[in-house]
């Protein structure tokens, strides 16, 4: 155990989302400052100096943020992606940083699933198309539906979210496979999901959905020679982080009838999303704005174990999910 840390925690933003975990501070006797919404970096960062944690949205701490940031032993990050900080720079600064990472893997997984069976089933077409002809019989002007039992979904990524899509998966009848970097083929195989390499899912896979991190060897890891890998007419599902996808090569595809539906729960502009991006106008592309991990229960999950966390560094401990370990 380490010293006793000052019991001051700094909310650099969302401070609406972590309102619980603001309370829970506070019950434990912890200092919380909370930083005027919109502070830019690196004023943000200077603000934030002589906390012991931090807890963070959307804001970007990297190391010209992390230099600023003294006596700061920890930055959490408010969800489960943690690309926004540059957690090898605050490992060598003596910053742990940790996520959280199985708040909302049922809603996750859930909504992926959605995304899945309605591109699947043309549901957003078949909405549309009745009110357009003006007539109720229309099934004729839909395009081509397939039994899942008679397609297979590949899965990359088999960690918390991704085992729970394969087993949802199933029982729609989908054949799963699954690719995953770090974990073993018989973990992925016992995850619900046949392991093969990531050419061979897209190869293979008439739909693909993603579950995994946002680094640079992820980033646009679907890309124009991966989606020309796929059998015509696939269906890709994001609800993982919007940079895994090179959205133009995906654009392309879906004008080119290569990919005919796509259901995207990120963009990799987000927040500040181009709402005049041609992805946005594609009718059999359904774009939900970053609400797979939202359910209450999830909201107010993220918020306390966020708070937890930081209570555990402060009074001596290690984060329960660290993604660094510092080096002094």
């Amino acid at each position: 155990m380490g010293a006793t840390l000052p019991r001051i925690v700094t909310i650099v933003d969302s401070e609406g989302l972590l309102a619980p975990g603001i309370e829970r501070l506070r019950e434990r006797d912890v200092e919380v400052r909370i930083l005027p919404a919109g502070t830019p970096q690196p004023e943000a960062a200077r603000l934030a100096a002589g906390s012991s944690a931090l807890l963070v949205g959307t804001s970007t701490f990297k190391a010209p943020e992390l230099d600023l940031l003294t006596g700061v032993r920890l930055i959490v990050r408010a969800g489960i992606g943690y690309d926004v900080i540059d957690h090898v720079a605050a490992a060598e600064r003596g910053i742990w940083v940790a996520n959280v990472p199985d708040y909302c893997a049922d809603e996750v997984a859930d909504h992926t699933v959605l995304l899945l069976m309605a591109a699947a089933r043309r549901l957003d077409e078949g909405l549309r198309l009745f009110r357009d002809a003006g007539r109720w019989l229309i099934y004729e002007k839909l395009s081509p539906v397939y039994r899942p039992s008679e397609r297979t979904l590949g899965i990359v990524g088999m960690g918390r979210i991704g085992a729970r899509v394969a087993a949802r998966a199933a029982a729609f009848g989908w054949k799963v496979i699954g690719h995953d970097a770090v974990l073993p083929p018989e973990t992925i195989r016992a995850r619900g999901a046949e392991p093969v390499s990531l050419e061979e899912l897209f190869r293979r896979s008439n739909a693909v959905t993603l579950h995994c991190p946002l680094s640079d060897e992820t980033h646009h890891l679907v890309n124009a020679e991966r989606l020309a890998l796929m059998p015509r007419g696939a269906i890709v599902v994001n609800t993982s982080r919007g940079g895994l996808i090179d959205i133009d090569a995906l654009d392309a595809a879906v004008v080119s009838g290569q990919v005919s539906a796509a259901g995207l729960d990120v963009l990799e502009d987000e927040p500040n999303v181009r709402m005049d991006q041609p992805i946005l106008t594609r009718p059999n592309v359904m774009v939900t704005s970053h609400l797979a991990w939202y359910s209450v229960d999830a909201r107010r999950e993220l918020a306390i174990l966020c708070a937890e966390e930081a209570i555990r560094v402060i009074e001596g401990g290690e984060p329960r999910n660290p993604v660094n370990r510092p080096v002094r």
